[in-house]
């Protein structure tokens, strides 16, 4: 069974002659990703600095930092309007405010890496050979086992109908928040059919 930490190395290398195409993931969004050619050597020098040693702990901070965000959010709203319940204007300034303050986090974490990777990127040679998203999102599920793919899409499944189910009680009381949860459980379910569906193709395959 692969790692966490194999499957995102997985998504940002492609081999090719002469070594693997890096493509280096801190860009400005639409932005032209810039790409490199690299040795074995340079690829385990980048993963050091790029992928965290504990995947799994480091995406548990990056969720409870949200989480966080949003509960500060929710709580400065309240203490400045008084609102027991949050109105459609209270809805979309949390979501404003949630969203300016992930963008700042965002870019102070990306400085961050890319201030880190600068003395390996200079050593790189660029090339034109182009990983899309659709080759990193391969890789990285190819780099997962079959329970590794049934865990994810069973986990999708079922914060989809959490969410969905709380988005229809939130919608029959007339709440706002309605909008989000059901957005949440959408996006879950796209996860979930995205996960099982690559699951069935394997047990085609083979």
């Amino acid at each position: 069974m692969s790692d966490l930490r194999t499957q995102i190395a997985a998504s940002l290398f492609q081999e090719a002659p002469g070594g693997y195409v890096y493509r280096e993931p801190y860009g400005w969004p639409f932005k032209r990703a810039p790409h490199y050619l690299v040795t074995e050597d340079q690829k385990l020098a980048i993963v050091d600095v790029v992928v965290p040693r504990r995947p799994i702990l480091w995406q548990v901070a990056l969720w409870s930092t949200l989480c966080l965000f949003v509960a500060i959010d929710c709580v400065a709203l309240w203490l400045s309007t008084g609102h027991a319940t949050p109105t459609g204007l209270d809805f979309f300034a949390i979501l404003v405010l949630t969203a300016a303050q992930v963008v700042a986090a965002l870019a102070i974490l990306f400085w961050w890496k890319r201030r880190r990777l600068a003395p390996l990127i200079a050593t790189l040679t660029p090339t034109d050979l182009q990983i899309t998203q659709s080759d990193m999102r391969k890789a990285a599920t190819d780099a997962m086992s079959g329970k590794q793919l049934m865990f994810a899409g069973v986990a999708s499944v079922f914060a989809s109908v959490s969410m969905l189910i709380n988005g229809g009680l939130q919608l029959a009381w007339h709440h706002p928040i309605c909008l989000l949860w059901i957005a949440c459980g959408m996006v879950f379910a796209r996860c979930a059919w995205f996960y099982l569906r690559q699951l069935v193709i394997r047990a085609e395959a083979a």
